[in-house]
């Protein structure tokens, strides 16, 4: 199977982000900007530095002196990068691919030719320094592909042998089996922490599919949505988080039970907003969408009238007034054993047929 996706996309807004390792969460945003603009915007001192490693100054700066852990990808590893966050008092592992000036690349290999005999095995160099420990270290890693490292942290000590499910052909057929690699603690500390970005991403586009692909020619469009997105992702790894193992509700059920009480809160309003039996039941107060059994869209799709799945949710008459096409269903009428589905018009048109059906279907409040 092909997937194409479009990685940078050219009406789009790049953003570089900074996450915390053990929980996730999003901690700080730098929007990419035109050439013009980030020169001018730079220090005297930034000038001198490489893009990548005044980027990354600007993303960790307010950790500096913590004595962290930094891990980076390719696109910020570099041996000025490191030498920079150890003088802010930072830690740094990361990848070296193309930004390897002042990195022994070539002694490495040749190290490699010589001692490098399966997967798994690795070659390391130290940068000495007067006082112990090493200020910098370099180490290739075989892998199924060979993996660079500039770090002044971690060790070269064996650490936890990484498992991976892989097919393999054996004497009954293919099947999966785990394959385990031995790798330095210095690759264990970086692998453990440098896809938390990439699983919030994960978690963003395609649980909460707020970044399908839009057409727009307005970058703002995508600039409002993934920062929505970070949120509403930040908020759920904090509930997952904080409670731990008693964290019982799904990611889908956390982002509904959210959305239902952004719609009616009282975050604008001062001192409590009174609700009262006769307010609830007075016909002239408009039901609260999203807030107990609410309408929602159905998860029918439209028969394809091609190959392939149906792009756009399916469209029936509603039970009240039978007039109307809606995409919108009662939230508490989705029960096979109850007729299933019940569709509904929404509050946009103007007519009463959620109201209607909820006082003649459902014995509660509205």
């Amino acid at each position: 199977m092909y997937v194409a996706i479009d990685r940078q996309p050219e009406n789009g807004c790049k953003i570089q982000n900074a996450a915390c390792g053990r929980s996730g969460i999003m901690l700080r945003l730098h929007l990419v900007t035109t050439a013009a603009d980030q020169h001018a915007n730079h220090s005297a001192a930034g000038t001198q530095l490489l893009h990548g490693t005044n980027v990354f100054q600007r993303l960790v700066g307010p950790w500096a002196g913590t004595d962290r852990i930094v891990c980076a990808d390719s696109y910020f590893a570099s041996v000025e990068a490191a030498l920079s966050l150890k003088a802010s008092g930072l830690r740094f592992i990361g990848v070296v691919k193309t930004a390897h000036r002042r990195f022994l690349m070539a002694p490495l290999a040749v190290l490699a030719a010589r001692q490098l005999i399966a997967r798994g095995d690795w070659v390391s160099m130290v940068h000495s320094s007067p006082s112990w420990p090493p200020e910098l270290m370099a180490v290739l890693w075989a892998d199924r592909d060979r993996r660079y490292f500039v770090a002044s942290a971690g060790s070269t000590r064996a650490g936890a042998p990484c498992e991976r499910l892989r097919w393999r052909q054996l004497d009954g057929g293919a099947e999966r089996v785990a394959v385990s690699v031995t790798q330095p603690e210095v690759a264990e500390i970086y692998y453990s922490r440098c896809a938390q970005i990439d699983r919030h991403n994960r978690c963003r586009k395609d649980d909460l599919r707020l970044e399908h692909k839009i057409g727009t020619h307005d970058w703002s469009q995508r600039l409002n949505l993934s920062l929505l997105g970070v949120c509403i992702v930040d908020a759920w790894m904090l509930h997952s988080g904080a409670r731990g193992p008693a964290a019982s509700r799904t990611q889908a059920t956390f982002h509904e039970d959210l959305a239902s009480g952004l719609i009616d809160n009282t975050f604008d309003g001062r001192g409590w907003r009174p609700r009262t039996t006769q307010a609830a039941t007075d016909a002239t107060v408009a039901p609260a969408y999203g807030v107990g059994l609410h309408l929602t869209p159905t998860t029918k799709r439209r028969a394809p009238s091609s190959g392939g799945g149906a792009a756009f949710l399916a469209q029936r008459r509603c039970r009240v007034c039978r007039t109307n096409r809606s995409e919108l269903v009662c939230s508490g009428c989705r029960d096979p054993s109850v007729g299933g589905e019940i569709i509904l018009c929404g509050p946009k048109t103007g007519r009463d047929c959620f109201r209607s059906h909820f006082d003649a279907a459902h014995d509660a409040l509205l």
